[in-house]
């Protein structure tokens, strides 16, 4: 394995372009300035920031990119590949028992607010309702990417349900104006085809810009627009320049940038973890951005939220082990947990990671992906080991 199967680093220089240099390409050059939201970014815009928003941007994507071929030119960080022997993974059966009263309660979710889909922009949607779906989507994602990696002998009628619920939960997330979220699974399956040689590198860029197409072409009718090309490459443009806004502000309303900062922010938004019904006020907990800054379209840009909790230092520092850690998991992937949680990943780099607060990607990366998924398989181990005992 080379840095050729390094996915991450592919979809965070993407997510890197088009969210922190593209938008100030779009203001450098006026450009899509009389569309809707737009006037935002010259608002906050002045010369002065190009200098130091460049500097910083640049050694943050050094940094990551340092970290992520460390593991190839130090290979004793890389162990020999072996057949995980006797791996105990989940039964058809009890995956099957363990996703359905999930899928049971989205399907009360979804008919309980069905008079708000596919409204438009014409109403405001419940958060809690649209965050609901999301989870369920990266949770079923999970479990699908792990039921599709087993080397077992696969039942037609789960996959089928794998497949039916992502599809609804993406197409209800779609209805409600989030197209970001829906990027993740397609990301992530695409990335499983092309990890397991099931399409090929030229197939499965036509995918991706039929699919790129289709969203843009659905954000046109949401806006109320007719379909031109003007039309399509601002919808295009507007989802990082609006993000970049949160960013753009940061410099103009800020004196100065830390060098190292305390991440409050950052360790606070694990309360995010517990369950409503268990703390139904965490978000009061979770403390807020201290540096000034405006996001009038609600999105938070990556570098905001990576200045305010590490500061500039402590940001490269921390995407340098970002990146270490990522290919580190890569390139010692046995287990089909860790190869599926790699895959996982990779879905949400590109764009929630650039755009979401640090509390939604937290809960998505060490929750959803990472600590619901292993208790499951601790516990089912748990479980199969007392029955053989009892047996």
């Amino acid at each position: 394995m080379n840095y050729k199967s390094l996915y991450h680093i592919y979809l965070f220089s993407f997510g890197f372009l088009y969210y922190l240099i593209l938008p100030f390409c779009v203001i450098l050059t006026d450009s899509f300035l009389e569309f809707p939201g737009m006037n935002h970014l010259a608002k906050h815009y002045n010369d002065n920031i190009i200098f130091p928003y460049l500097l910083i941007t640049i050694c943050l994507l050094i940094s990551f990119l340092l970290g992520s071929l460390l593991p190839i030119k130090t290979k004793y960080l890389i162990k020999k590949k072996t057949i995980a022997e006797k791996e105990l993974v989940f039964g058809n059966r009890d995956l099957f028992l363990l996703l359905i009263p999930f899928f049971i309660y989205a399907q009360y979710l979804i008919f309980s607010n069905r008079s708000n889909l596919f409204q438009g922009y014409l109403i405001e949607y419940d958060a809690q309702f649209m965050g609901n779906i999301a989870t369920f989507n990266t949770l079923f994602l999970f479990w699908g990417l792990y039921y599709a990696g087993k080397s077992t002998k696969r039942n037609h009628t789960l996959s089928l349900f794998f497949l039916f619920s992502i599809f609804e939960f993406s197409i209800v997330l779609l209805g409600l104006g989030s197209r970001m979220y829906i990027l993740v699974p397609l990301i992530s399956f695409l990335l499983f085809l092309l990890d397991n040689h099931q399409i090929t590198i030229k197939k499965l860029t036509i995918n991706a810009c039929i699919i790129i197409l289709l969203l843009l072409c659905v954000g046109v009718w949401r806006l109320g627009d007719k379909i031109s090309l003007n039309a399509l490459l601002y919808i295009g443009v507007a989802e990082p320049c609006l993000t970049w806004i949160s960013a753009e502000s940061m410099f103009t309303q800020n004196n100065t940038l830390p060098l190292f900062s305390f991440p409050s922010n950052f360790l606070s938004s694990f309360f995010n973890f517990i369950p409503s019904v268990l703390l139904p006020n965490k978000d009061e907990l979770i403390q807020p951005i201290t540096l000034s800054y405006e996001s009038p379209f609600g999105a938070t840009n990556l570098l905001l939220s990576l200045l305010d909790n590490f500061g500039i230092l402590g940001s490269c520092l921390i995407l340098f082990i970002l990146g270490f850690l990522l290919s580190y998991i890569r390139f010692n992937a046995n287990s089909l947990l860790s190869k599926t949680y790699y895959l996982c990943i990779c879905g949400v780099i590109p764009f929630q990671l650039f755009r979401d607060n640090i509390a939604i990607i937290n809960k998505i990366l060490f929750y959803n992906f990472l600590l619901f998924p292993m208790v499951l398989i601790i516990l089912e181990k748990a479980i199969y080991k007392k029955s053989r005992q009892i047996l």
